[in-house]
């Protein structure tokens, strides 16, 4: 992490609280209902940017682990290199179309299926059947692996998230609602933060998992879309209904310290440490935006175009974007975008 980004987000560590008051959603009686965000159809696309694979297949969800994809589409769990993606030569994986969301730690791809979880080996693809059957975690909405090796699985119907070790069962913690998507968040020097959040209320939630506590809960804009991890603790989410990027730090507790408006339906964010910027795809145009956020406002630094439907995006360790579609146009490839 550069220096300055630290120091501007060190800065606004204080006004923390303010911006959280100032931006937790609406007051206003004739706003209309928050939360349930679905991102905007995109046109047909024009001249993506970079290099887009065929992958024939519409792509709901996408992680990495390592150096290795993982791409979800229907009841398939797709593996490969970016070069095995090209070849055609990946491991398919059979999963249960009910699936819920996919994660990924350094070398396994996770997937939180209702009554079990599913660890999937990245290298070779073989599954590890976790059941949470019996468990306050069920039916499991979203789950993740911690670096230090525990699952954290959260509930699709209930107020719980439950923290595995070793296969058993260490702690079931009552938190804020049923939760949609969960994160673990590197930290420097720490064990990771793990943040939920919640696309009906548009919330978003620290848990304090070696404690067995919740955190505090803040509310995203008028309807989050999609959330992801950064490096040493940062946050990015979109507020798709609200038109806006959200950035912020779980190191210690859950802190907004940043939005910026983003034209054209938010959707899918990443952070990139190799060029310090935070990346949002917006479909209703087609378009990735980079975000430069080392001072106290964010600006816009860049802008390519995209696939139609980008719903999923990545950077991965040598800085290459790889975008998703959602509707079958591809996988788009972008090695040195212009920011």
């Amino acid at each position: 992490m550069k220096a300055g980004r630290v120091t501007a987000l060190a800065a606004l560590t204080a006004s923390s609280l303010l911006l959280v008051a100032c931006n937790a959603g609406p007051t206003n009686p004739e706003v209309p209902d928050l939360g349930n965000a679905e991102p905007e159809a995109s046109p047909a696309s024009t001249s993506p940017a970079g290099q887009v694979i065929d992958v024939a297949s519409e792509v709901s969800d996408m992680e990495a682990a390592g150096d290795i994809l993982g791409l979800r589409s229907g009841g398939t769990l797709n593996l490969g290199t970016l070069d095995a993606f090209g070849s055609g030569d990946t491991t398919e994986v059979t999963v249960p179309e009910a699936c819920a969301d996919l994660t990924a730690s350094a070398d396994t791809f996770v997937l939180a299926c209702g009554d079990e979880v599913l660890l999937v080996d990245a290298a070779s693809g073989d599954i590890d059947t976790r059941s949470v059957a019996d468990t306050d975690a069920a039916p499991a909405a979203s789950a993740v692996l911690t670096s230090s090796g525990e699952l954290v699985v959260g509930s699709a119907d209930d107020d719980r998230v439950v923290v595995f070790a070793d296969g058993q069962e260490q702690d079931s913690i009552t938190v804020a609602g049923m939760t949609t998507q969960l994160l673990a968040v590197p930290v420097d020097g720490a064990d990771d933060a793990v943040v939920r959040t919640n696309h009906e209320n548009t919330t978003i939630q620290d848990v304090h998992w070696r404690d067995g506590k919740q955190g505090g809960t803040l509310r995203v804009g008028l309807g989050i879309g999609q959330a992801a991890a950064g490096e040493d603790g940062i946050v990015l989410a979109s507020d798709n209904r609200g038109g806006q990027l959200a950035v912020y730090t779980a190191d210690s507790v859950v802190r907004l310290h940043q939005t910026v408006p983003v034209a054209g339906s938010p959707w899918a964010v990443a952070w990139d440490p190799e060029r310090d910027v935070a990346w949002v795809t917006t479909t209703a145009d087609n378009r990735l935006r980079a975000f430069d956020l080392s001072t106290g406002v964010p600006e816009e630094v860049g802008a390519v175009d995209t696939v139609a439907d980008a719903r999923s995006i990545l950077v991965l360790a040598d800085g290459t974007l790889v975008v998703a579609a959602a509707t079958g146009e591809g996988l788009q490839v972008i090695t040195d975008p212009e920011i």
